[in-house]
């Protein structure tokens, strides 16, 4: 064999040993992966798993009740359902952002007699009660002081021959009332409303009119006509039938005196009734 047959022979060789190798790995290659050996999982102790529960954030027991409160309020824009803590809790939100204030709540209620109390309150009893503040208590005096301008302010503006402006005006006078009451008001001769008199306050579905009280009102005024106007807590502000015998009583005994009743109204939430529309003052 010629020397350069053998150099043809050398190389011929060295070509099938790349081929093959090549050939190996692309066989290696094209095998599926075995599935690794599953490893078996130890089970924590029972001490693991409560020390894991136990490092696990509770959700508060109030969780989404403020919100809950927002939108009790939002489907009827009316405080009618409400208790007085949750209406008092409801006002605190907005100046108390973070917390439950709900027993807080609670105690200025029972310490100062319901929800009028509390805004009635002394500054200065209200800054000593735990978990009320001095930006708190000075909010729910502004508060009150807005009550008392509103109600002022509305009742130069309200005359009693606008009509839709009377409405609103007694629906507010009844606005987070619990219980049945009644109220007495007095109008001069330009038309002009008095701050209400209360009347009459009683249990709920009650009816509440206390005559002789009114006709201690009117005798020590010089106004010759009046109103009257109580609430319903059972969710309807149709009269009932003793409203109309009520009516009709009150009218009988104001009438000798000269003074005429120009209506009566009933309020239930957001709800009003009139019962001379009605046609129920004079029968």
């Amino acid at each position: 064999m010629s020397k350069k047959d053998e150099e043809k022979l050398v190389d011929n060789s060295y070509s099938e040993s790349i081929l093959d190798d090549l050939l190996d790995n692309l066989s290696v290659m094209s095998e599926p992966d075995k599935p690794a050996p599953m490893q078996q999982t130890k089970k924590p102790s029972p001490e693991k798993e409560q020390r894991a529960a136990a490092k696990k954030p509770e959700q508060p027991p109030h969780t989404g009740h403020r919100e809950r409160v927002r939108q009790k309020f939002a489907k009827t824009l009316s405080f009618q359902s409400f208790s007085d803590h949750e209406i008092l809790e409801m006002l605190l939100y907005y100046v108390i952002p973070r917390g439950d204030i709900n027993e807080l709540s609670h105690s200025l209620i029972k310490k100062f007699g319901g929800f009028s109390g509390v805004l009635n309150a002394p500054y200065s009893e209200l800054v000593a009660c735990k978990g009320l503040g001095d930006q708190a208590a000075l909010y729910l005096k502004m508060l009150m002081r807005l009550c008392a301008k509103y109600n002022v302010e509305m009742q130069k503006q309200i005359l009693v021959s606008n009509s839709a402006a009377l409405e609103d005006y007694m629906i507010y006078q009844f606005s987070g009332e619990t219980e049945e009451c009644a109220k007495l008001i007095l109008v001069d001769k330009h038309g002009r409303l008095s701050a209400p008199h209360e009347i009459g306050r009683g249990l709920p579905d009650r009816a509440v009119i206390d005559l002789k009280k009114a006709m201690n009102i009117i005798t020590t005024s010089v106004s010759t006509n009046v109103m009257i106007a109580h609430n319903h807590t059972n969710g309807d502000a149709k009269p009932s039938q003793n409203d109309v015998i009520v009516t009709r009583r009150f009218r009988q005994m104001i009438e000798p005196i000269g003074v005429h009743l120009i209506d009566h109204f009933v309020v239930c939430g957001n709800e009003i009734r009139s019962m001379r529309a009605l046609g129920l003052i004079d029968i």
